[in-house]
């Protein structure tokens, strides 16, 4: 790992100024702002492309929902109440306006089955699905960022033909099956950690979120090692690199502000990505672990045709994503200057 960097360090000369440990200039303000304006006006258009996705899900199921919903009891009056409950009745642009009026209002309706506000049931359960999401991340990063500077600056070829085999059958394998075999290992053999339930409670809520947060991460962390690793192999061939060997800074300075600082960006910029799938893996995970999070809730929906909690569910999912993207995509052309040419 240590034969890219420098075996001692060089002498400066005496009237040499005091080194600039700054990878690149600070962008100016009216850039910033730019770069900020720009990746805001695709995320609102991304978001209206998700409230558009959400409100066709009742529309393209084939027949009528409403008839579908009341099976023998859809008589014509109830048809037509359970019709404007759902704002069924107009035109679809009508229909999408009424909506759309309801949710910028903060209401996603109510749910068929139980009555409760829709956004209520959100609130309560979304706050597990984050934990599992975020705490898959946090394990995602610790485990790539090792991986990938050593992958990124060793030359052994039996480090990376392994790393490559390794990597592909961890990428491979289903965060589902992932959490099977943990809960075998460490719940059911070893008893280290619960099988299932969850606690609302910090830091208690940790022990049972540990296991599907490490089935979440595991996949997730290979891809970000990959995409660091070689960002890290072009950032080494780069000239401003050559300027922290002359200015001999110590190893860990280096490392960090000539490295793995300009080469974490596109790692960073992967995350918008990757949270998308990470909540699609929540929906399984969740179910292995018998956690009562969002996808469960979304699943229960789908399976019950309880079209309002399908709507602002998926409304939800898609918000979440569209910022999570936003933040990321905005901070990694942020950090690394590179990355502005791929907007």
């Amino acid at each position: 790992m240590t034969d890219s960097l420098p075996t001692r360090s060089l002498p400066l000369p005496a009237e040499a100024p005091a080194p600039d440990t700054r990878v690149f200039d600070a962008p100016k303000r009216d850039r910033v702002l730019w770069l900020i304006g720009r990746r805001l006006v695709r995320a609102i258009l991304v978001a209206w492309g998700v409230s558009l996705l959400a409100f066709a899900i009742v529309r393209i199921v084939p027949g009528d929902p409403v008839a579908t919903l009341l099976g023998e009891e859809a008589t014509p009056d109830r048809v037509e109440v359970l019709r404007e409950r759902l704002h069924l009745d107009g035109s679809v642009a009508s229909q999408y306006g009424s909506w759309m009026s309801d949710v910028l209002r903060g209401d996603l309706g109510q749910s068929l089955q139980t009555t409760r506000p829709v956004l209520e049931t959100i609130g309560d359960r979304l706050p597990i699905t984050l934990w599992l999401i975020g705490l898959g991340m946090v394990f995602a990063l610790i485990l790539a960022i090792p991986l990938g500077l050593i992958g990124g600056l060793t030359r052994s070829n039996w480090y990376k033909q392994s790393f490559g085999l390794g990597s592909a059958a961890l990428i491979a394998t289903p965060p589902f099956v992932t959490g099977v075999l943990l809960l075998l290992v460490f719940g059911v053999r070893l008893r280290w950690l619960p099988v299932a339930g969850y606690v609302d409670t910090f830091p208690q809520n940790l022990e049972y979120l540990l296991l599907p947060a490490v089935a979440v991460g595991v996949p997730v962390g290979m891809i970000f090692a990959i995409v660091l690793q070689e960002s890290i192999r072009e950032t080494n061939a780069e000239e401003f690199v050559e300027t922290g060997l002359v200015w001999g800074l110590a190893k860990p300075q280096f490392v960090w502000r000539y490295l793995l600082r300009p080469s974490v960006a596109p790692v960073i910029g992967l995350m918008g990505y990757i949270v998308g799938a990470n909540l699609a893996a929540a929906v399984v995970v969740e179910t292995v672990f018998n956690l009562e999070g969002i996808g469960t809730y979304l699943v229960r929906a789908v399976l019950a045709r309880d079209y309002p909690v399908v709507q602002g569910t998926l409304f939800t999912f898609g918000f979440i994503v569209v910022v999570v993207h936003f933040l990321s995509d905005s901070i990694s052309a942020l950090i690394d200057p590179r990355a502005r040419t791929l907007s």
